[in-house]
């Protein structure tokens, strides 16, 4: 495959036959069964084999315990929420911490991140910090503070969100081996798209840049990883579902 003899890497790939307590293999097998075909331009028979291929995925142990609708209920709450709030009227932040708010590079999975990282990277006065759960980390905090309820944001005090804003700021840090005071760094991390009202409510000079790819490339993109399983990624497993959380993370923004 690396050498791009993908004919021959299909002629091997059929002759082996795993055993059904090698569901790995297998899976792996079929993966790379599908992208030779994908890059012979084959393809119906890549689609079919990347149809198995997540098909395996759904019936691991794994997966069948993640609720994929999960992350679409926390899309829905959100839009839902912010539809109907006059956020203009909320008590505006009076920062004391004299930070910077941050950079944020978001849009969805496969839509080009990775290659902006690159390129951003490549100057010497930036640093991309890639992928790591700082927001996460942040909006559970802050879902502690308001009990679940997105109705509260508007009732945190500058206290609480000072808190928020070093919490946020401390486990930025810690992804920063040497801190160069002169460098902008950036949190790269393509789904905290959903967070953004949460976001600009404790960061609000904060900057986004937003990747956009034609939605057919992403998703289409998206079916085709062998990503980890998680709330997120088990809705790339096939392409209705796919269809659907990229429309669902798209009209939230």
């Amino acid at each position: 495959f690396k050498n791009e003899k993908f004919s021959e890497a299909v002629s091997i790939l059929e002759s082996i036959i795993f055993d059904k307590k090698e569901e790995n293999y297998e899976k792996l097998r079929i993966y790379n069964l599908a992208k030779c075909h994908d890059r012979l331009k084959n393809i119906d028979k890549a689609f079919s084999y990347f149809i198995k291929v997540n098909n395996l995925t759904l019936q691991q142990k794994n997966t069948k315990s993640i609720d994929k609708s999960k992350y679409l209920k926390r899309i829905e709450n959100r839009k839902n929420f912010f539809e109907k709030s006059e956020t203009k009227e909320w008590a505006k932040f009076k920062s004391i911490d004299k930070k910077t708010d941050p950079i944020f590079i978001i849009g969805f999975p496969r839509s080009g991140t990775t290659l902006l990282d690159t390129i951003l990277s490549s100057h010497q006065s930036i640093e991309v910090i890639e992928e790591e759960p700082m927001v996460e980390k942040l909006i559970y905090s802050l879902n502690k503070l308001l009990n679940g309820n997105l109705e509260n944001l508007k009732k945190i005090d500058n206290y609480q969100i000072q808190k928020l804003r070093k919490s946020y700021f401390d486990s930025l840090n810690c992804q920063i081996k040497e801190k160069d005071n002169s460098k902008f760094y950036i949190d790269r991390m393509p789904i905290n798209t959903i967070y953004v009202g949460e976001i600009l409510r404790i960061f609000p000079n904060a900057k986004f840049i937003t990747l956009l790819r034609h939605p057919c490339d992403c998703v289409l993109s998206c079916f085709m990883q062998d990503f980890m399983p998680s709330a997120q990624n088990v809705n790339f497993l096939n392409l209705k579902d796919a269809v659907n959380f990229y429309d669902a993370v798209m009209s939230l923004w």
